[in-house]
């Protein structure tokens, strides 16, 4: 992986992400890597998208899980899930990134099909 230095950043910029990684309980490096991640990522759904699901979800209960985006399929997050356990069943992965990307499934808050390929990446070694 490769390793990136942000100088000169703002001090509310600073305080804004350790609020947001102390409200996503994980580091503030961790956060960092998924604000980038999610801005250079643009066909995972935004968070208008994870707001439609959400209510969604809200109206219709387990039937709202018909009417989630196209990347939230069922079958996807089933394989997803799928390979994040093998991944941590191999020793690929911790317990703390299994939970935190069971979480973030659950979240709406990463694709399913990027959580699948994460857990790939890590079982082909490719971290």
């Amino acid at each position: 992986m490769a390793t990136l230095t942000i100088r000169n950043l703002p001090e509310d910029v600073h305080k804004a992400l350790r609020r947001r990684a102390a409200d996503n309980a994980r580091s503030m490096e961790a956060e960092a890597r998924d604000v980038l991640r999610r801005a250079v990522a643009p066909d995972e759904p935004g968070p208008a998208d994870r707001a439609a699901a959400l209510a969604a979800l809200r109206r219709h209960g387990s039937e709202g899980k018909r009417r989630l985006p196209q990347a939230w399929s069922l079958v996807d997050e089933l394989i997803a899930e799928r390979r994040l356990d093998a991944a941590l069943e191999s020793g690929a992965i911790d317990a703390a990134e299994h939970r935190d990307m069971l979480a973030r499934l659950e979240r709406f808050e990463i694709a399913p099909k990027a959580a699948a390929e994460f857990a790939l990446s890590r079982l082909s070694g490719r971290t």
